[in-house]
């Protein structure tokens, strides 16, 4: 097993000495303002209006996609601070794989020279005092990826060069292999059980949306799928090399229980979506341990998505609405 000291990345803080049963408690309470129906979100030109009374959500009064976002961690970093020790170093994991979103949008904003932007959105991060620097004072988006190289390659070889990647395949391109190569060096060390399947998962899901587009291409194409998800990366070459959707719909309805073509990519993305909420609710069934933890985490992350795409989709018909919504 690896070694990776996640929270090297994250923002230090006393531990709180709550015990877990505290955590567990407050998450149980909270759980109860989850949104049960989207209708009335859906219908409404103002969704906030229409969340449940004590949603997190409500705090920010901002519809926008940034806003959301920034909403979603501030809970995270409330759950963070009530966190002890112990679990700081379970749930560190998760905590970086949500912050490279932030990584990602400031150094876009950094690009544009929008510094205000990028100290508002670290304002609610949880990346540690040194990455907020750096991302506060660099000259452009280059020069802080090369400091961040350097952070990240004291905790992982694997991180060397991303720098090069950067300015190769531009942000988007970087955003896309960052996330790839953190996923692969995570999934390599020491997680606990339910956090080691949850990314997994994530990896399935990047692996078979990143097969269903490349089978849209009229040209063959060679894709370096991530590695350490369920699904063995060879069964996804030979599909690809084959070109033969019918047999990635196939692996889709025995990993999903779901008939759909896989062509179908919104549909594709919702149903592994929910591949991981199923199991997560699984997990969340014990009143202790990491599960209803996760379960929460993600949930939370769920219903910013929606929220997000409520932004995208207002004035749309309700139907085409909620084929989009993950449930």
């Amino acid at each position: 097993m690896e070694e990776f000291n996640a929270l090297e990345l994250l923002e230090k803080r006393k531990d709180p000495g709550y015990p877990s049963d505290y955590l567990l408690s407050r998450i149980r309470g909270r759980k109860a303002h989850f949104v049960q129906d989207w209708t009335p979100l859906i219908t409404s030109g103002k969704p906030l209006e229409h969340l449940p009374e004590s949603h997190y959500q409500r705090i920010s009064g901002d519809i926008s996609p940034e806003g959301v976002w920034r909403t979603l961690l501030n809970e995270y970093r409330w759950l963070f601070y009530q966190m002890n020790g112990r679990l700081r170093n379970v749930f560190g994991p998760f905590f970086v794989y949500v912050e490279l979103r932030t990584l990602f949008i400031c150094l876009r904003n950094l690009r544009q020279m929008k510094r205000a932007t990028v100290s508002e959105i670290l304002s609610s991060s949880l990346l540690s005092k040194e990455i907020r620097k750096i991302l506060s004072d660099s000259a452009d988006e280059f020069a802080a990826i090369r400091a961040i190289e350097a952070k990240l390659r004291g905790l992982s070889v694997k991180f060397s060069g991303i720098t090069e990647i950067l300015k190769q395949k531009g942000l988007s391109g970087f955003e896309h292999e960052l996330t790839k190569q953190y996923l692969s060096v995570i999934v390599a060390t020491g997680l606990d059980p339910v956090l080691r399947a949850f990314f997994m998962s994530l990896i399935d899901a990047r692996n078979v949306l990143a097969l269903a587009k490349l089978l849209k291409l009229a040209t063959p194409a060679v894709h370096p799928f991530i590695p350490g998800g369920t699904i063995v990366a060879g069964r996804l070459k030979e599909i690809l090399e084959s070109r033969n959707r019918l047999d990635l719909d196939r692996l889709m309805r025995g990993m999903t229980g779901e008939v759909f073509a896989s062509a179908d990519h919104v549909k594709l993305e919702a149903s592994l979506y929910r591949v991981i909420t199923r199991s997560l609710k699984k997990a969340g069934r014990s009143p202790f341990g990491v599960g209803p933890i996760l379960e929460y985490l993600w949930r939370c992350s769920i219903e910013a998505m929606n929220l997000s795409i409520l932004c995208y989709t207002q004035g749309m018909r309700q139907d085409l609405v909620t084929a989009e919504l993950i449930s």
